[in-house]
Formats: structure tokens, sequence, C-alpha cells
């Protein structure tokens, strides 16, 4: 009996001594879980004040990139107000010329006329000098005219993206003219092939924008300084599609610039001033403002092809 109470009273202290060093180990793994979480509290509220930052930092980012769009934007605009004025410059430096020499000579008819020395010669000859001086200077004012008028549709359009009809073609001969003051720089020939009255609704800023961008991408980058080239548009309309081919054969891009081109930034002209943002703001309106899509294609030494869908709004 007494065994019996030994050995039983061995065993209860057994299965104490087994319970008390359970207890100790779920005291451990309490307090390790604990810590395991007070731990990731800690990284919780650091990742959260970690994404705070971050998205301040990218909030900053993106006012940044606003910021200089619109600067890129105001230089393009720039440079085509210093383009068009040299342009406008010519045709009313010619029609001045015509007018200061039609003056004089009134004023030597008339000096003749006041000394009763007036001959039938001088008059013909009056007339004839007139007739020319006049033609040249309505030709030049014509000129500065139509450039003028070029100039405040598509400063207007960058500005106000309203949607509006338009024949396409003569819109883009437009823009084109307004850029003959820096293709005149360089040996690039611009070609458009596109149907006559093609008329659609669109956003006039916004493709005034990404015609411009492209034209100034060729100029900087398509070729090399004195080399000849050409730029190829291409237009057609599918249903409620607008189709631009924009293609050159100049320098190219290898996979690498060709895979980033659309990326802000990136640019192979920084040290002539180039900002990188030509044709991320190209991408962006395409996609973005038009439900579009773009896509490049180019090789080294094969030059480039921007293919381009708008969605526009059709005449019924």
């Amino acid at each position: 009996m007494v065994s019996y109470t030994d050995n039983r009273i061995e065993a209860l202290e057994q299965q104490l001594k087994l319970f008390k060093e359970s207890s100790r180990q779920s005291d451990l793994v309490r307090k390790r879980y604990q810590d395991a979480l007070s731990i990731l509290k800690q990284k919780d509220l650091e990742l959260k004040q970690s994404k705070q930052l971050i998205e301040k930092d990218l909030d900053m980012l993106k006012a940044m990139q606003q910021q200089l769009v619109e600067k890129e934007k105001l230089a393009a605009l720039g440079s085509l107000v210093a383009g068009v004025a040299h342009e406008v410059n010519t045709p009313i430096g010619v029609a001045m010329t015509s007018i200061s020499a039609c003056s004089e000579e009134i004023r030597q008819l008339k000096k003749s006329y006041q000394a009763e020395e007036l001959t039938e010669s001088e008059m013909d000859a009056f007339f004839e000098t007139v007739d020319e001086s006049m033609r040249l200077a309505k030709t030049g004012l014509d000129q500065a005219a139509r450039l003028i008028s070029s100039f405040k549709m598509i400063s207007v359009d960058q500005n106000i993206d309203d949607i509006r009809l338009i024949d396409v073609c003569d819109y883009l001969r437009d823009i084109i003219r307004t850029f003959q003051n820096q293709l005149k720089k360089t040996k690039i020939q611009v070609e458009l092939d596109c149907p006559q009255h093609m008329m659609v609704k669109t956003y006039l800023g916004s493709l005034s924008q990404i015609m411009n961008n492209l034209l100034s991408n060729v100029i900087n980058h398509a070729y090399e300084p004195e080399q000849s080239g050409i730029v190829h548009i291409q237009i057609e309309q599918k249903e409620n599609r607008l189709n631009l081919l924009f293609e050159d054969y100049g320098k190219g891009m290898d996979e690498s610039l060709k895979e980033s081109v659309f990326q802000p930034f990136i640019t192979t002209a920084r040290n002539r001033g180039g900002s990188g943002l030509g044709l991320n703001i190209v991408y962006n309106l395409v996609v973005q403002r038009f439900s579009g899509e773009i896509e490049v294609q180019s090789k080294p030494g094969e030059g480039s092809r921007f293919i381009i869908s708008l969605v526009v709004e059709t005449l019924e």
C-alpha cells in the first residue's frame, strides 16, 4: 500500500514537473509571440510611414513632371513663335520695300507733274513700277497673313483643347508650315500623304502637340547635321479611327532606346538642351486623351516608324 502511494505521489510529482515545464515553455512561446507581434506592429507602423513618405514623394514627382511638361510645351511654343516671326519678317520686308519704292515713284511723279515736265513715257514707267510694286506687296502680305493665321490657329489650339470639326489635311499642312523656318536650317523635307476633305471632330490642341513633338523629334534626333532626309507622314481614316504613320529614314534606335523611348526624361540630346519629355507627352496624349495606341518600330541605321491610332468623332 505504501509502495503504491509512493509511486502515485512520484507520478503526480512527475506530472507536476512536466506541467510546470509546459507552462514555462508556454510562457516563452507567449512572450516570443508578443515580441513578434510588437515587432510586426512596429514594422507595420514603419511601413505606413514609409508609404506616406513615398506617396508624398510621388505626388511631388508628378507635380514636378507636370511642371516640366508645361515648360516643354511653353518652350515648344516659344520656338514656334520665333520661327513664325522669322518667317513673317521676310514677306513683310518685301512688302515694305515694294511700298517704299511705290511711294518714291509717286513722289517723283508728283514732282514732275508740278514742274509740268511729266511725259507719257514717265507715266507708263510709273504705272509699270507701281503695278509690280503692288503685286509684290500683296504677295508678301498674303504670305504673312497665311503664316500668322496658321500660327494663331496652332498656338490657340495648343492652349484650348476643344473638340472641333477639321479638315485633317489642311490642319496638318498648317502645322507643317509653322516648322518651315526650322526645316530650312536642315536638309529635311516633309512629305504629307493625306486624302483630301477628310473631316473629323477631334481635340485640336492635343493633335497639334502630338504633331509638333514628332516633328521636333525628327528635326533634333533623326538625322545628323547637314544630312539630307525625308519625313513621310501618312494619314488614313477607318471608321472612328484616325491612323497616322510618321516615318523617317535616319539614324534609328537600338533596342534599349526603343524600349524606353516613351519614358520621361529619356533623351540622346541632353547636352543640347533636350528634356526627354517630347515622346512621353506624345504617348500620354495618344493613350489618355485619344484612348488610342502608339507603337514604334526602329533599327539602327534604318530610321524610325511611329504608328499611331486615335479615336475621333466621325460625321454621320
